[in-house]
């Protein structure tokens, strides 16, 4: 039965993704795998090595101890914490040499080992570069089984080694989308989809910590919801936890590139803006309140916020930075609400102190 217009699309679709394929979930894991997989590749090569020299096949011997020579030497320096000697790409040709040697001398036994060394090469490259060289192996060993053994075997290795590619691919689409979504249930809130606070910390002591190398530009807006507390009294919390949504909203539609919004806690965010002063701070600050105050986020009544603005000053902690905008905020509310106040320097010395 022919292919489905939605399937074809579907195929289509992924045959994209992984051409495309930017993200890379086992990169994190890299340096256990390598050591992991490159521990056994040496202990399982070992019987085979010995049975080459045994039956006077020295070329394919040889090669098989030159290969567990190399990969024990990146194990060591991945134990040892350091760079590895040969990269993993080039590791691959004494692999293809050692292919190329078993089928010549041993016929179709010697394609069996192109198998676990296209499906080794996804753990110890990049994705993209694993494509590339396993797309590449194929097309060489289909080749080397039609020069050395007969087209008939060719074909079924084609095949086989494809499906081998494309089985390997699916299992890594499936690995990095659970890898994604777990980073952003790490690193999100729940409730509004924006950045969690732990996220936030991490992100402002990155900030400080580069400071203390170079001067920085960057400024924090304190956002409170107005008169949270008797919205939920009134409307109850279901409501409640929809007006946050509707400000976060508001307030990420207007959000420029780089700029990263945080809950703090409560009805409480906070705004990150990297290379930008007080001065271009307020004004970003007042667009967003008058957004938010526009927005028909409560059918019947009007939602506002108050936002502070604190700029990093040189030589403060992140607890000190976020302080002053706390207290603009704070002073925001004592003026009336819905409003936008700038740290003054009392902000700033208050806070340090």
């Amino acid at each position: 039965m022919a292919m489905g217009k939605q399937e074809t699309s579907a195929l289509i679709q992924w045959i994209r993704d992984v051409a495309t394929a930017e993200s890379d979930s086992l990169a994190p894991y890299r340096d256990r795998v390598m050591h992991s997989m490159g521990g056994v590749t040496v202990l399982l090569l070992t019987p085979f090595t010995i049975n080459n020299f045994l039956q006077q096949r020295y070329l394919v011997a040889l090669i098989l101890l030159f290969i567990q020579a190399l990969t024990f030497a990146n194990v060591y320096a991945v134990r040892c914490g350091r760079p590895v000697p040969v990269p993993f790409a080039l590791l691959l040709v004494p692999f293809l040499a050692g292919i190329t040697a078993a089928v010549m001398i041993q016929g179709v036994p010697g394609v069996l080992w192109s198998y676990p060394v296209i499906v080794y090469s996804y753990f110890v490259l990049s994705r993209r570069v694993a494509i590339a060289c396993s797309l590449a192996m194929l097309c060489y060993l289909s080749w080397l089984t039609v020069h050395y053994i007969d087209s008939a075997l060719a074909l079924r290795v084609f095949g086989t080694l494809l499906l081998t590619i494309i089985m390997i691919n699916i299992v890594l689409n499936v690995i990095s989308d659970l890898h994604q979504t777990l980073a952003k249930q790490a690193l999100t809130d729940p409730l509004t989809g924006c950045f969690n606070r732990r996220f936030m910390e991490q992100n402002l002591e990155v900030l400080v910590a580069r400071a203390e190398r170079h001067p920085i530009m960057a400024t924090v807006l304190m956002i409170d919801v107005d008169l949270f507390k008797p919205i939920n009294d009134a409307y109850g919390h279901d409501r409640g936890d929809l007006v946050l949504q509707g400000i976060v909203q508001a307030v990420g539609e207007r959000l420029r590139r780089g700029e990263r919004l945080f809950r703090w806690g409560g009805e409480e965010f906070l705004l990150l803006l990297e290379h930008t002063d007080a001065d271009g701070a307020v004004v970003v600050a007042e667009d967003i309140r008058r957004a938010v105050e526009a927005a028909e986020i409560l059918p019947g009544r009007s939602v506002t916020i108050s936002i502070g603005v604190g700029q990093y000053q040189a030589g403060q902690s992140v607890e000190a930075w976020t302080k002053t905008a706390d207290a603009a905020l704070y002073r925001a509310k004592a003026a009336g609400r819905n409003c936008v106040v700038r740290a003054d320097v009392v902000d700033v010395a208050s806070a340090t102190a």
